[in-house]
This record gives structure tokens, C-alpha cells and sequence, in this order.
């Protein structure tokens, strides 16, 4: 289980870097501006999830064959 927990950590890290990396290269200064890191942030949340979830099924069904 640790395994999928540092997985979905470093997906979380490294996308969260990528996020703030390539949101900075757009100026603004708006209030959906914010909305915009809290929606994107959500995303990252729930994409990084989505991917460790996927590890587990994958050898899961690994183990089935």
C-alpha cells in the first residue's frame, strides 16, 4: 500500500510544480485568478489520485493472470 501512497505523492509534487510553472507564464491579476489555482488545484488532487488508483487495479489484475 506504501507504494501507492509515494505514488500518488510524487504525481501530486510534480504535477503541482508543473501547475505553478505554467500558470506563471500567463499575467493576470483578475479574481478568477484564484478561482482558477483553487479549480486547478482540485484537479491535480483528484488526477494524482486517479493515477495511483489506476497502479493498484493494474496489479490487481496482474495478480489475477
Amino acid at each position: 500500500m506504501s507504494k501507492y501512497i509515494s505514488i500518488f505523492c510524487l504525481t501530486l509534487v510534480a504535477s503541482v510544480i508543473l501547475f505553478f510553472l505554467f500558470v506563471g507564464v500567463f499575467d493576470g491579476g483578475d479574481y478568477a485568478e484564484t478561482a482558477i489555482y483553487t479549480i486547478g488545484t482540485l484537479i491535480i488532487i483528484l488526477l494524482s489520485f486517479l493515477i495511483s488508483l489506476m497502479y493498484y487495479i493494474i496489479s490487481l489484475l496482474k495478480k489475477q493472470v
